[in-house]
């Protein structure tokens, strides 16, 4: 005697693979992520500090620091899901980002100011 089995029905092993494939999947944030950016924009400031331009994210990379007299480049030195340094040595330039708050601690030339930024995250 032979079991039929029906085509199209739903099964137990399917629903296991869903129960266990999908939270996998949706835990993954980025798992389907090409690239990302991160801008933070500044209002005044002591420095006329414009914009921090972050388009990657492991230590040693290059931030771009926009500043109103120009362009600066500053590596990162330190970065986790809460806070990211970078610096500079010549001029002398330390800026510390606090990632859920966008507060920007910044050092340049040894004078020191916190200055509060609005973050703007690209992804695709």
């Amino acid at each position: 005697m032979k079991f039929q089995r029906k085509k199209n029905s739903w099964n137990y092993f399917n629903t296991i693979c869903l129960l266990i494939f999908f939270p996998l999947l949706t835990s993954c944030e980025d798992l389907f992520l090409r690239f990302k950016y991160e801008t933070y924009e500044c209002t005044k400031n002591y420095f006329k500090l414009k914009s921090v331009f972050i388009k990657n994210y492991e230590v040693g990379d290059l931030v771009d620091v926009e500043i109103d007299d120009g362009g600066y480049k500053l590596k990162i030195k330190e970065n986790n899901e809460n806070l990211m340094l970078i610096e500079r040595e010549d001029p002398f330039m330390s800026i510390r980002i606090e990632k859920k708050t966008s507060k920007l601690n910044v050092n340049f030339k040894n004078h020191i100011q916190n200055i509060k930024c609005s973050k703007h995250v690209f992804k695709m």
